[in-house]
Formats: C-alpha cells, sequence, structure tokens
C-alpha cells in the first residue's frame, strides 16, 4: 500500500508502476484528495491553518480503515502530513507483520515552510521501521530523532515521463524559450527570477500570479508536465534548476528530469549534486545572481556546448 497524493506526474504514481512493474500487487491510498474532497469548505487558506488537524481525522480514519482491510506487506508513507503519531502506532498494532516504510519528499525537519512539514512527522519518525532519504545530510538528524534504519535513495526520473521529445516546428514557438523555468512559485525563485528579466524568459508553473507584476510578465500561465514538460525542456536553449534551501546540499527531481527530455541544465551548485554530474561537462552552475547571469551569457552565445 503507498500514501501519496497520486497526481499525474507525480512521484507517489511513479513509485506505484515501479512497484507494479515488479510484479507487486499495489493498492493506493491518495491521502490528499481524501482531504480534499471531504473538507471541500476549507478552501480559505487561514482555516485550513487553523483547523487542518481536526480536518485530517476523515484521512486517518480512512487510513486505518484500509489497512484493517488490506493487511498490507509493506504500508509506504510518502511524507504523511496528515497522520499523527497515534495513527502509526496505532496501525502498528491493527497489522503487526506490515513492514512501515517512510520517504518525505521534502525535508522533515524544515519548519520554515507550513506545506512541506510539520510536528506529527517529526514526532512520527521512530515509529517507522525504514526510513529512505534522498539528502545525505539528513541521516544523521533522522537517526537523531530516532529512526530505526535509514537508507539514502537519491531521486530519479520516471523513463515513461522523462525523454526527449520530438518536437515539431511551432513547438519551439510555443514551448521554446532561450531561458525556461518550470516549477511552482515560492518567494525564494522569484528572487532568482527576477534577475532575468532582460532575457527571453519563459516561466511555467502553478501560483506565479503571486509573482510581482514584471516577474508574472513572464509566466505562461500553466504547468508543464510530462510530455509537456519534455517539450520545453528540449526546445529550451536553457532549463534552469534552483535547488531550494531545504534541499541543500543535495538535489531535487529535477537534477535527473531535465537531462532525461535531452535539456541543457543551469543548476545551483551543490556537494551532491556535483557528486552525481562533473560541472562543466555534465552539467552547469552558479551560487549567485552574478554568476547565473554570466553562466547564462556564456551558454546562450555557445550553441556547441549546450548541446555536448
Amino acid at each position: 500500500m503507498i500514501s501519496g497524493s497520486m497526481v499525474f506526474g507525480g512521484l507517489s504514481s511513479s513509485l506505484k508502476k515501479g512497484f507494479e512493474n515488479i510484479g507487486w500487487f499495489v493498492q493506493w491510498f491518495d491521502d490528499q484528495a481524501i482531504f480534499t474532497e471531504q473538507n471541500r469548505w476549507a478552501t480559505n487558506r487561514y482555516s485550513y491553518r487553523l483547523f487542518w488537524r481536526q480536518l485530517a481525522r476523515t484521512v486517518q480514519e480512512q487510513l486505518i480503515s484500509d489497512v484493517a482491510q488490506w493487511k498490507p506487506a509493506l504500508l509506504l508513507v510518502l511524507k504523511g502530513y496528515y497522520f499523527a503519531p497515534e495513527i502509526i502506532a496505532r496501525i502498528r498494532k491493527l497489522s503487526p507483520a506490515t513492514v512501515l516504510i517512510h520517504f518525505n519528499p521534502d525535508n522533515s525537519f524544515n519548519t520554515w515552510h507550513f506545506g512541506t512539514s510539520n510536528d506529527w512527522i517529526r514526532k512520527s519518525i521512530p515509529l517507522y521501521d525504514i526510513h529512505f532519504t534522498w539528502g545525505e545530510f539528513l541521516i544523521p538528524r533522522l537517526r537523531a530523532a530516532g529512526a530505526k534504519e535509514v537508507f539514502h535513495l537519491p531521486f530519479a526520473c520516471d523513463p515513461d515521463l522523462h525523454r526527449p521529445a520530438v518536437l515539431r516546428k511551432a513547438d519551439f514557438t510555443e514551448y521554446g524559450a532561450d531561458v525556461a523555468f518550470v516549477g511552482s512559485w515560492d518567494e525564494e525563485r522569484e528572487w532568482w527570477l527576477s534577475h532575468l528579466l532582460d532575457y527571453r524568459l519563459k516561466i511555467w508553473g502553478y501560483a506565479w500570479q503571486k509573482a510581482a507584476k514584471n516577474v508574472r510578465a513572464k509566466w505562461q500561465q500553466k504547468a508543464m508536465i510530462g510530455d509537456d514538460f519534455s517539450k520545453v525542456c528540449c526546445a529550451s536553449k536553457i532549463n534552469l534548476n534552483f535547488i531550494r534551501k531545504q534541499n541543500i546540499p543535495a538535489h531535487n527531481m529535477r537534477t535527473f528530469e531535465i537531462p532525461a527530455c535531452g535539456g541543457f541544465m543551469l543548476s545551483t551548485r551543490t556537494s551532491e549534486q556535483k557528486a552525481i554530474w562533473t560541472e562543466g561537462e555534465e552539467i552547469a552552475c552558479f551560487s549567485s545572481p552574478q554568476e547565473l547571469t554570466q553562466m547564462l551569457d556564456r551558454y546562450l552565445a555557445d550553441d556547441q556546448s549546450r548541446s555536448t
């Protein structure tokens, strides 16, 4: 059983497919969809922040019911945002043979972003049998928080989603840019992109209506997933990858997705990412707005380097 948001193009869907490809039957528990369906009135972010713990009870009871019905050999919880420690403990008593595994695609110790983690996630750490984490730097923190077993599992790409696109001439107009960024809005990403307004820049992703007017003008007003994402990567000269504060000094999923699509990637410089790719040969990096613009000018003027 996998508990996670099963949106198209999301990590949960790719993991479900991966288990099925090796012959496992996977029961799907879409915690986000259940929460949203049962709490449609809580669309106001203020009411959500005030009452999310109470609103999560429906999701918790549904998970308990599904585990009681299916008694899975393995329960993989992705993030586990809606599950209090008491719920994980109840599952342990209800189905003691079930191996409880946790993987948080975000940083469980991130306390500065409401949607990334919470104290339920951190207090539940000792209750799982196994933790997988994308960041080696998180391993000692998980162990210190009581994790029984911790394994490093870097992010990856899904070859069914992330592959070179076959482009028509019209695709270069629709999807192409000198500089492209695909990802949801946040203040940090807006800050970086605010330094690039003089470039032929296109932004795709959710929530960019929150950005300042001059940055918002670069927004294409839609997200890009699957084939559309691949087309952006292939049609654009440079694809930006901003490693968020919570991921430093590691990497993110774009670290693998952009190269898998055949796109040229210019990314925040991190130590773990440099261990994956050879800087200057397989990846280009930056650490400041000044270096970012220098790298853009360099590679926009060098078609040969971008294509090798």
